[in-house]
Formats: structure tokens, C-alpha cells, sequence
């Protein structure tokens, strides 16, 4: 079983927050662009920060890997 990140939490809560956006945006004069845009940019977002945290773990394994070891 993998250990839980804290990290998943804090990003299903921007999530969520993007969502509660697009519902009050949709609902502020029911155009059907509004929430598209809130949402796009909300999964853009988190998108961009996935893809930032696995070239940070790409990097310090491939500098852990690197480091001589010590016996």
C-alpha cells in the first residue's frame, strides 16, 4: 500500500474550489463558457504542478543515484 500524501488532499481541495468557482459562474448569467474557463484554467493549474512535482521526484532520484555511497 502507498503512504498517503497530504499533497492529493490540498489538491483535491483546489479542485473543489475550481468547481464551486464554475458553478457560481455559470449560474452568475448561465453562459456555458464561464465554468469551461473557470475549470480549464483550475485543471491547467494542477496540471502544471503534477507535472513540476514528478520532474522534482525525476531529479532527486537521478541525484540520489548519483551520490557514491557510503559502506
Amino acid at each position: 500500500m502507498s503512504k498517503f500524501h497530504p499533497i492529493a488532499l490540498i489538491m483535491a481541495a483546489v479542485l473543489a474550489w475550481g468547481i464551486f468557482h464554475a458553478i457560481g459562474a455559470y449560474t452568475f448569467n448561465w453562459n456555458i463558457y464561464r465554468p469551461l474557463m473557470v475549470l480549464g484554467c483550475s485543471l491547467g493549474f494542477l496540471g502544471f504542478w503534477l507535472l513540476m512535482l514528478e520532474s522534482r521526484k525525476r531529479r532527486l532520484a537521478r541525484r540520489d543515484a548519483s551520490k557514491p555511497s557510503r559502506q
